[in-house]
């Protein structure tokens, strides 16, 4: 006798029902890590910008600028520096579909040149993803530019 090996097309569409299956179980979990990503990485932005600026200004002795884009936090921020010879001005986006609200509106992050931030701390920023509020992060900046992970008290 002949017999040949392989899958039938029944055998094939039993499996690809099947997977189809577990796809659709498993996408709301996908999304759901993708939402923490975004906010969690988007937040990690944030810190490290606010952390280079601190540590720019005591470095080089020069006051460094972390503003709000054109539109608000919520479309990005830049880093300026006064002095162009302690670092390159750079600019940031939140990750697709979160937003970055500042206790302060849309006004600048200033550390002068010893450190401190001018007009004193406890700026908030939430970091919220659109699809999903529930998902969010809360950070919180001291006088001296040390960042908490919780609301400002």
């Amino acid at each position: 006798m002949n017999r040949f090996k392989g899958f039938t097309l029944v055998e094939l569409m039993v499996a690809i029902a099947i997977a189809a299956i577990l796809l659709m179980i498993a996408m709301p979990s996908f999304q759901s890590i993708a939402r923490n990503n975004a906010v969690r990485a988007t937040t990690n932005d944030l810190i490290s910008t606010i952390n280079l600026a601190r540590q720019q200004s005591l470095n080089m002795r020069t006051q460094v600028e972390i503003s709000p884009a054109a539109g608000g936090w919520g479309n990005g921020w830049g880093i300026t520096f006064a002095d162009h010879a302690a670092g390159e001005d750079a600019n940031f986006k939140p990750r697709n579909n979160v937003s970055v609200i500042s206790s302060s509106g849309n006004s600048s992050l200033v550390f002068r040149a010893k450190g401190g931030i001018q007009g004193g701390g406890g700026i908030e920023f939430n970091i919220i993803h659109n699809d999903d509020n529930s998902i969010t992060r809360t950070i919180c900046t001291s006088f001296f530019g040390k960042i908490t992970h919780e609301g400002c008290s």
